[in-house]
């Protein structure tokens, strides 16, 4: 599907399968709740070229509205969601091999990172689904999850 570099580590993310896809929507639609109207910041300048003020500002936009959706959640629901979200991803290992994400493995002592690559995901798995959610006007913060 895609790759991103994010410090000094490039990830990918393939499809998932549908079930899982639609579990992990479920799940963010529940935690965005009346948030949605952030939704259009986490994908501003995802059709942006790399290297552009667009793309920097949009990707700016977008770590500050997951901050601002997280920040209603508990600790226990948020440190759940981010790492099922991360382990969505592939990252490239030192052989040049692509494996699964290990949350606490990759990310302890690389904090930091935990945001650039959840929105990477999010924009790069669920981009049309969200962004067809918000163009159409319709309401997510009532969905069962």
């Amino acid at each position: 599907m895609a790759e991103k570099k994010i410090g000094d580590r490039t990830f990918k993310v393939d499809p998932p399968l549908a079930t899982v896809a639609i579990v992990m929507q479920a799940r963010l639609m529940k935690a965005v709740g009346p948030a949605i109207d952030k939704l259009p910041d986490i994908f501003a300048g995802a059709r942006a070229s790399e290297g552009t003020a667009e793309k920097d500002r949009g990707n700016a936009a977008a770590v500050q509205a997951l901050t601002g959706i997280l920040s209603g959640l508990k600790p226990e629901d948020v440190a759940g969601l981010l790492k099922d979200l991360t382990e969505m991803a592939l990252i490239k290992r030192p052989s040049g091999h692509y494996e699964p994400v290990d949350f606490d493995g990759d990310f302890s002592g690389r904090l930091g990172e935990v945001i650039p690559v959840i929105t990477f995901v999010v924009r790069e798995v669920f981009g049309d689904f969200f962004s067809g959610a918000v163009a159409s006007g319709r309401g997510m913060g009532t969905a069962a999850a």
